[in-house]
This record gives C-alpha cells, structure tokens and sequence, in this order.
C-alpha cells in the first residue's frame, strides 16, 4: 500500500522554521509514542495503520533533519500549495482544517496531470513498490543480498547516499521474497538494546512485552532452533542503522553468537547511509565489523539509467509518448542531481509544473534551468567534475567486497541443498516486478503512423524484390539473404514491426545475430525465444543485457539485439542491429532492414542484449586474485599498449592500472575490475579471436 503524502512539518508537528534540534527532538518523541500504541490508544484512531505512521515520522525526520533535502522539500510544498491555489474552484476559499488526516483525505490532485494525461503524479517523494525502477546498480545490491542469504552468511551491509532508493529496494525484495524466509525488518532507530529485542521479536511475531533481555533471547533462540529445523532461515533487516548507538550494534554482534554447532541460527543487514561506515570504525565496534562477510555500496544513477528512470515513472504514471524530455535536459537533470533519485523526483515533479504553466508538453534545458532555480540550493556539475568523479569514486569502494556481477548467472547449488530456497535467478534477472520501458524517452507518434495503410498500399521499396509483408514465425525458417527492405520513416518501421508479438520478434532478432556467430541454421531449431538463458545452454554463447547509447554500441561493436518500444501501446519489440556504415543501419527481423539510425532511436529504450562467447572461460578478476589467469590479461593487455612490467599470476596494483586504463580508452566503468564489459571488449580487439563486428564487417 502507498504511503499517502503528508505536510513532513505536520506529521513532526512542528513550525516550517524548526531548528534542527526541535525537529530531531519531535522525532524522538513522536518515535516513542509510535514505539508504543497501546499507551497512546486514544490519540491513534488514523485512518492509516501503525506501520504507515512509522514510516511517515520516519521519511518526515529524514527530510527535515537534512538541510539540503529539506530545501529542496520546502521549494516542493511551495509548488504543491501553488498547485492547489491555481486549481480553479466554484466555492470560495477557507481555511484548511487543522487535523492531518481530515486534510490527507481531502488533498487535491495535482494540478498538471489532466494536461499531461498522467493518472497520478509520475515524481511524488512517498515511496511506492510500483515506481521501483531496477537500475544494473540495484540488480548488483540485490545479488549481493541474494548471495549472502544463499551462502548463510552472519553479516551483510549495504550502503548509500540519502535518496539512492535503499529503503525501496529492501521493501520490493522483502515483498517479493517471503517463501523459506522469516524476515524481522526494523526500519525505526532503537535507543536501547532492550528495544531492539523486543522489536525483533515483535516482527518475528514473538512475546515482545517483557523487560527481561533475557526472557527475549530465550523466545528468540527457541523460535531459531525450530525454523531452522523446518528448513526455514531467519533474517533481520535494519535500516538507518547509522542512527543506531554502539551499544545496540553491539547487542546484534551477540544475537550472531545464536548458532549450533554446524551453523548459525540468525543472519543479520545492516543499511545504512555513508555514516555508517564512521560508525563502525570505532574500536569498540571492531568485533562487529570484522563479522560483515558481504558488503556493496548503492551508488547513484548514471546518465543513461537516469534517462531510464525517468522514463519508467512517466510509463507508470500513464504517461507514455505524452511529453518528452529532450536528451540535453535530462543531460542538465542529471547533472544537477548527480543521479539521486529523490533529488531526480523533486526537480521533474518542478518541471512538469512549469512545463504546463507554459502549455508545453516538451521539457527542455531552459525549463531544466528555471526548475534548479525555483528549487534553490541546487548546483550543477561540471562535465570535468562529473568524469573525475567517475574516476576516482570506484576506488573508495571498501577492500573486500565480494563482486557477484550481474551478467553472470548466480549458482545456487543444487535443489536439494536449496530447499525451501525461492529462484532467485528470475527476481533479479527478469525484472518479475514489470519493469518495462526504461530508456530514451517517446514522443507521441504522428498521428499518420498510428493507422496502417490499405493492404494495396505499397509501404516497402525493395532493391531487388517487390516489397513482402512480415511473415509469420514458425519453428524453424533460415534466414533469407535475398534482398534488403528500405525503410525511411519511423512510422514504417512500426507498422512493420507491429505484425509480430513479442516472442516471435525475439526469435527472428535472435536467428541473425546468432547466424553472425556462425550458428547454423539448421542448428537453429531449438532456438527457445522465452529465454535468453537458452543461448547459452544450447550454443556455447553468453548473454550479457545492458542499458546502452549508440556511442556505446559502437565501442562494443558487435550485433546486438535492441528492446523497441512502439507508440499507442503496442508493445516491446525486438530487432537485430547487425552493422552500421555511418549512420545507415541494417536491422535482421522477418526480413533484413536497411534503415538509418536516427529513425530508431525515438522507439529505442536504451536496453541492449549482447551475444558473445567467452572464448577462454575467465573468470572475473580483481585486486588481489591469484591464478594463471592473470598472467594471460597481462600479456594481452600488453599487446594493446595498457600493460608494463612483469607479467605475474596475481591481480596486483599494476594489472589494476592497466585495466582502467584500457576502461577509461573504451568508456566503460574504470574500477578496474576485469567484469564482463572488459572482457568482451577485449576478446573484440584481438585478433586472435574470432567475433562478429558492427562495423567494418
């Protein structure tokens, strides 16, 4: 259930010139009070139950208490009260009633969504599962959870700037993920040791009245003993634990000691903010931080999964192909909010209002510009700044961390030692929570595209043949090299493409690429288009998927297959992107398509699928591996000019030089790490090896 958005100074009750200290103090008291309702029964008859309150005093206190977010909060509520005085009305104006709930009820909607057709507001700060937009950054976080879980590890921690979405990752994955699992979320701070038992065990659905620590342990350990013999595993999530005092993390390194002889009984996430880390530096807290196996930083969006998520919450919202962003604005977007989602909310949400009180239905950098003005507070970074930061940001990540890549299938081991264990390959991988249309944004298509022609009318010119309609997909059908379709208009390309469904045009996609690679055509009949797992099992060839720029398909240069999205609901579609000369492309469907790029890129959504075989079975490397491996990256990195020195069977300081050099020369992410990117782009510049090209084929 949604969260239903409330004035922050109303939920805290306090003026909208509180000084930090009153709001921290509210905070604390309102926390109490919420802490235990069955002492403030006759204060608590909301219509919103005890945990939506928590989480409202909560997101309220983590607003105000930041100086930054609370001003860009108060240039919001400024738009919202704005909103609500424009909206024309027949009754006069009166004063607003003073009680919160009578005032949520009540709330008018938004003032722009009529104009842009939206159903609700696409940008709205309160968290909601539906908006929940899994960038590779979030699939990475939640692998690392999955691994842990999987692996029965004692400690795990995750990281990350306010508003990068780590408390919304954590509510998808706990919804999502509840078979086999007994999950205690604690997502208030607890003051004492004493409160956060009695809060675990309350989750757990426990006696959690006593005042006894150890009467709570006692219930705890015998809930422990007997889930885990029903094969069940126990999970405790706390989020915020920056807020947590010493004395309370050191109650949770003692409910890690809850073990039997052959494993433990309790597996314990730490979230946190940046902070957290201060935290667990101090000395008395090293027992603690020596126990935390897995630990990952969610950082915040990059240009392109910016582009996404923009997108992603407009579909949502009802507003697909009603109002564009253009490219050099979401470029300024990102730039002024560095990536952070909530940062990205609170300047669309002011961009669409301007937009409107404009009668414009195209956000541009000038409306980009006015919206950071409006807000205040709000600096853009330099493209300098930006690529430095890039830079050097991946080597502050903490020495350690397990990487468990995305583009890599996890192995969970066998079933019977998964038992009870929900497939956690599809959750992340597939994107179960319909995750559709990130990407490049869709204007609305020319009304002349939206109707096909009459069955007479020649929509096609073919060179060499008369023009063909798409054909139906069957089981099996080789790839025709007879003629190439010329296709000069967008709208052409979607009439063409809306004869197929979606697993039909994976399939034909998937043929010719796969004919790139020297698959055979009569090889090619237990080609499985629901998955693109199969290209694996069946081919001896990986998968790896990708948010991309055509820069960036270039520079892996290889045939790709790219996720479309045609106008007026008519669905994902699939094509081929077999070469490129210039800016004219050559596209494999039913039919091979020569069409330029330019017409592809307003249905494109940025998403790729790369086929490409790892032709020496590597594994992923980085500082600190040792094996033979290492030796064979050296070597080959040397020929390409990145790597001098002495070649040695360890990932050491050097190796980790060279790959980010090699990184930084291609464009892809310079951590240094030897991850799937690297090595796909590696195997693609020796020549030894041989791999379809996009250009130059």
């Amino acid at each position: 259930m949604k969260v239903q958005q409330s004035d922050f100074y109303q939920v805290l009750g306090v003026p909208k010139n509180a000084s930090q200290q009153q709001v921290e103090w509210a905070f604390k008291k309102k926390r109490a009070m919420l802490d235990k309702p069955a002492l403030n029964k006759k204060s608590t008859p909301s219509l919103t139950s005890l945990q939506e309150q928590i989480e409202q005093v909560k997101e309220a206190f983590d607003t105000l208490s930041d100086p930054k977010k609370r001003m860009a909060y108060n240039a919001w509520l400024e738009t919202e009260q704005a909103g609500t005085e424009e909206q024309p009305v027949e009754a006069p104006l009166v004063e607003l009633p003073k009680n919160p709930r009578k005032q949520k009820s009540k709330k008018p909607a938004s003032v722009y969504l009529d104009f842009y057709g939206f159903t609700e507001k696409p940008f709205d700060l309160t968290p909601d599962p539906k908006y929940l937009y899994l960038s590779a950054k979030h699939k990475e976080v939640l692998a690392h959870l999955v691994f842990g879980l999987q692996e029965n590890n004692g400690f795990l921690k995750i990281i990350g700037e306010v508003g990068t979405g780590k408390t919304t990752i954590i509510r998808s994955f706990l919804r999502e993920l509840r078979e086999g699992f007994n999950f205690a979320y604690v997502f208030h701070p607890c003051v004492t040791s004493l409160e956060l038992l009695q809060s675990i065990n309350e989750e757990l659905g426990l006696p959690s009245d006593s005042e006894s620590k150890r009467t709570l342990i006692r219930h705890l350990r015998k809930f422990l003993v007997e889930e885990r013999a029903l094969g069940h595993r126990v999970v405790v999530i706390i989020d915020e634990a920056q807020n947590l005092d010493p004395g309370v993390l050191e109650e949770l390194r003692l409910l890690s000691n809850l073990e039997t002889e052959t494993e433990k009984l309790i597996q314990i996430v730490l979230i946190g903010q940046p902070e957290l880390e201060a935290l667990l530096a101090r000395t008395e807290l090293r027992q603690l931080k020596q126990r935390i196996t897995i630990q990952w930083e969610l950082l915040p969006l990059n240009l392109e999964e910016t582009r996404g998520y923009i997108q992603h919450r407009l579909n949502v919202a009802g507003g697909k192909g009603k109002i564009r962003f253009e490219k050099a604005a979401v470029d300024m977007l990102y730039r002024y909010t560095q990536g952070i989602p909530r940062m990205i909310n609170v300047m669309a949400d002011r961009a669409l209002l301007l937009a409107y009180t404009q009668n414009s239905k195209r956000i541009t950098t000038k409306i980009i510009r006015s919206a950071a003005h409006d807000i205040g507070g709000l600096q853009k970074e330099s493209h300098l700044k930006t690529a430095a930061w890039k830079v050097f940001l991946p080597g502050l990540l903490l020495a350690g961390m397990l990487y468990v890549g995305m583009d890599q299938w996890v192995d969970f081991g066998s079933p019977e030692k998964n038992n009870g264990i929900v497939d956690f390959k599809r959750l992340i991988q597939e994107d179960p929570m319909d995750l559709t249309d990130p990407g490049e944004l869709v204007p609305a298509a020319p009304a002349t595209s939206a109707e096909a022609p009459p069955a007479e009318t020649r929509m096609f010119t073919n060179s060499k043949n008369e023009a063909s309609a798409p054909v139906e997909t069957t089981a099996y059908k080789p790839i025709s090299r007879n003629g190439v379709l010329q296709i000069g208009e967008t709208g052409q390309l979607v009439t063409y493409l809306s004869s197929l469904n979606l697993a039909e045009s994976k399939a034909e996609a998937a043929r010719w690429v796969l004919d790139r690679w020297g698959v055979l055509p009569e090889n090619m009949r237990r080609l499985r288009a629901e998955s693109f797992e199969s290209i694996q099992l069946d081919y001896g060839l990986s998968h790896y998927e990708l948010n991309a720029s055509f820069k960036k398909l270039r520079t892996f240069n290889q045939p790709v297959l790219l996720e479309l999205t045609l106008p007026n609901s008519k669905g994902t579609k699939y094509v081929a992107l077999l070469s490129l000369k210039g800016k004219q492309a050559v596209l494999g469907s039913s039919d091979k398509i020569s069409i330029p790029f330019s017409l592809v890129e307003p249905l494109w959504n940025h998403r790729a699928h790369l086929v490409w075989r790892d032709f020496e079975e590597l594994p992923e490397m980085g500082k600190g591996f040792k094996g033979r491996e290492a030796v064979w990256l050296q070597k080959n990195l040397r020929l390409l000019g990145f790597f001098k020195g002495r070649e040695a069977p360890i990932y050491g300081p050097k190796t980790v030089r060279a790959v980010q050099s090699f990184q930084r020369r291609y464009g892809i992410a310079d951590h240094g790490r030897f991850d799937t990117e690297t090595r796909i782009l590696l195997y693609n510049l020796l020549t030894i090896y041989e791999t379809p090209h996009l250009e130059g084929a």
